[in-house]
């Protein structure tokens, strides 16, 4: 089983940007029809949603979080030996994405970077992976980003995405600190249909002077997606907490992946967590994939009158088919207010 205890390792910060450009899912209803869109929102729970414009991408996020939160905490950006970002819509094939907001944040050469090509569960994973760098003694203090510009690439026709996904970046500080992290993460790929972009790639060529869009656009399972997280997400809250002990008790919220409303309250329910301790964020911004947790997080912190040192358990599934847990503390004065940017790397377009 992939669990591990990280003792010694803290999250010191999170920060969100989402566009200022927002979607009401009632304009959808010219496309679906009112039925259609009304019965999409109370399963769901998604009134809005946040979309980029047409020169904005996930790393644009993330650069306006990751600055945020540096400007915050009064760190020296050379202190930063790491920078890791998850996301499934990189700006470019390649290179990594994390290379561009390197560039960008001025990070030194002297850092490890890379992508993770993970969605919803992409948080739990990169807390994982960030905490193991930093407990093997290779790294002292990484920059956690997730980034999602979905909606660039959701089709328009179809009703299981279009009105579903939104777009948001995160940045969060991972390092030595006097805190224990424990996560426990799976994985089933056996499920891989479930929710996949064939794109343009080595498994599916096309000829690109003649795109059929049918053939690499996004597709989605939802029925086998939601029956995989009913079955797999309760089982792994009893395995996590079997093997590290306590309960769902001890944790001021359990923060999940902002799947489906419809779809967390049955997850909810059967592992008898109260519900002022699920807080959501969906609403107002839609499935933002791997920066959900983050963005949850932030919005929560911003909303109520939380307590000052949060104890938090989250849990990211979906896409893959993939799924963890984490439980990390965080102090709320290091949690900041979700930024709003219709900023751009503008470099990007002048070739210079």
């Amino acid at each position: 089983m992939a669990t591990a205890i990280f003792e010694g390792v803290k999250i010191t910060g999170i920060a969100c940007a989402v566009p200022k450009h927002k979607d009401s899912i009632y304009d959808f209803e010219e496309s679906f029809g009112k039925e259609n869109v009304e019965k999409f929102i109370s399963t769901t729970g998604v009134k809005e949603r946040r979309y980029v414009h047409d020169k904005q991408t996930n790393s644009d996020l993330c650069y306006e979080a990751a600055e945020a939160i540096i400007a915050h905490k009064d760190y020296d950006k050379n202190s930063f030996d790491g920078l890791i970002l998850v996301t499934q819509t990189p700006d470019y094939a390649r290179p990594a994405t994390a290379h561009v907001l390197q560039h960008r944040l001025g990070f030194s050469k002297d850092c490890m970077v890379f992508d993770i090509n993970l969605g919803c569960s992409g948080f739990v994973y990169g807390v994982n992976i960030a905490a193991s760098l930093i407990k093997a003694g290779a790294l002292k203090r990484i920059l956690l980003c997730c980034g999602e510009a979905h909606t660039c690439l959701s089709p328009n026709d179809d009703k299981a995405t279009s009105m579903l996904f939104g777009d948001a970046g995160s940045a969060t500080i991972v390092e030595n600190g006097n805190d224990t992290i424990k996560t426990l993460l799976k994985a089933d790929g056996e499920g891989y249909r479930a929710i996949l972009t064939p794109g343009v790639n080595a498994r599916v060529k096309i000829d690109v002077h003649n795109l059929d869009y049918d053939r690499i656009k996004e597709t989605m399972d939802g029925s086998a997606v939601f029956e995989f997280a009913l079955i797999q997400v309760p089982k792994s809250f009893k395995e996590f907490f079997k093997f590290f002990g306590g309960t769902i008790d001890d944790y001021d919220y359990c923060v999940f992946h902002q799947a489906n409303l419809f779809m967390l309250e049955h997850i909810r329910k059967k592992i008898k967590l109260a519900p002022e301790k699920m807080p959501i964020s969906m609403d107002r911004y839609g499935n933002t994939s791997s920066v959900s947790i983050p963005l949850t997080i932030a919005d929560l912190c911003n909303r109520e009158n939380c307590k000052e040192n949060l104890k938090i358990i989250s849990s990211g599934f979906g896409i893959g088919l993939s799924w963890g847990i984490a439980d990390f503390t965080v102090d709320r004065k290091d949690i900041l207010p979700i930024i709003e940017t219709d900023e751009y790397f503008k470099e990007a377009f002048t070739g210079n």
